[in-house]
């Protein structure tokens, strides 16, 4: 598998704990049927439109949305980078796509956490139908999300995590629920200490450590972070 460096532009793709989220710019990339170059996308939950610059770079064009809309920095980033011509921002609500059969992929990082506030499981369902009612046939689901991971995770973020309270973290199994009515999918759980870092200096120390030891030597279900493709 392709293994991404740490690089200026990774850094503006990932924006956080690199070296483990990057893991999921390998695995799609490796692990896709889909020739980015001529495909038409939409991620979900953009913000400052790190995926999407991901996918531009290759030739794709892309729907960049979030719920009131992508970052003026995303389209800053995207202008910077050279691939503003390949993407439209949208305001889109996750639970209420308005797109049926219309992309070959769709894609988010980090956003089911947040749907599902308040343990509102029922949410996080709708949204993969939602997800999954945007693809075209034969199209592919991008993902990388956070995991309830470990007590040492799930402690540690309802003491000192702002939202750690009242986000609601996937399980592994909860994710296979979620994905059952895709045709097929594979993932796969990384990352285990790069979450504890306090600077991005520390989680690039971590998740070295995480890549080369932890990754191998801790329970899946113990890792932090799910990165996958299902198909439609």
């Amino acid at each position: 598998m392709t293994k991404y460096m740490y690089t200026k532009n990774i850094r503006e793709i990932i924006g956080w704990d690199i070296i483990n989220w990057s893991f999921a710019l390998a695995f799609w990339e490796t692990n896709t049927s889909k020739n980015l170059t001529n495909s038409s996308a939409l991620e979900i939950g953009a913000h400052d439109g790190g995926l999407s610059l991901w996918l531009a770079q290759k030739g794709c064009k892309i729907v960049c949305s979030d719920l009131n809309g992508p970052t003026k920095e995303a389209q800053e980033k995207h202008q910077r980078y050279g691939v503003r011509q390949l993407i439209e921002y949208q305001a889109v609500d996750v639970l209420d796509i308005p797109y049926d059969a219309a992309f070959d992929i769709v894609m988010f990082k980090s956003v089911l956490g947040g749907i599902g506030r308040n343990e509102k499981k029922e949410l996080q369902i709708s949204a993969f139908k939602q997800l999954h009612k945007a693809l075209v046939s034969g199209g592919e689901l991008f993902f990388a999300e956070n995991l309830a991971a470990s007590p040492f995770h799930r402690f540690f973020r309802k003491r000192f995590v702002r939202w750690g309270a009242e986000w609601r973290y996937v399980s592994i199994q909860e994710m296979k629920e979620f994905l059952s009515i895709f045709t097929s999918y594979q993932f796969k759980s990384v990352g285990f200490l790069g979450v504890f870092g306090r600077t991005e200096w520390q989680r690039s120390i971590f998740g070295f450590l995480d890549r080369i030891l932890f990754n191998y030597i801790t329970p899946a279900a113990w890792r932090y972070i799910i990165v996958g493709i299902a198909k439609k």
